[in-house]
């Protein structure tokens, strides 16, 4: 599976089970992350733009975390954002 980062466009292999924050900091992608994926900040924040049906959908905690915004732009807690597929 690839995720690409955007703007960037790089596109880089994710491991099965692997978030989107982790593979970030793996391949030296910055995202912010206060408090280090527990997940508590909100500050990982990271937009879906394609492959939305691709991740697994937000938990309880996510969305309590993140509000609204999943809904109306598809924001995610990189620290949560797990894939099976191709995502940007």
């Amino acid at each position: 599976m690839k995720v690409k980062f955007m703007p960037s466009e790089e596109e880089h292999e994710i491991e099965f089970n692997e978030t989107i924050l982790h593979l970030a900091q793996r391949v030296w992608l910055h995202i912010q992350s206060v408090c280090k994926g527990i997940p508590s900040c909100a500050e990982c924040r990271v937009q879906i733009i394609d492959g939305e049906h691709h991740v697994l959908p937000p938990s309880k905690k996510e969305i309590d975390l993140i509000g609204t915004a999943h809904y109306v732009d598809l924001s995610r807690l990189s620290c949560q954002l797990r894939c099976f597929r191709d995502a940007t």
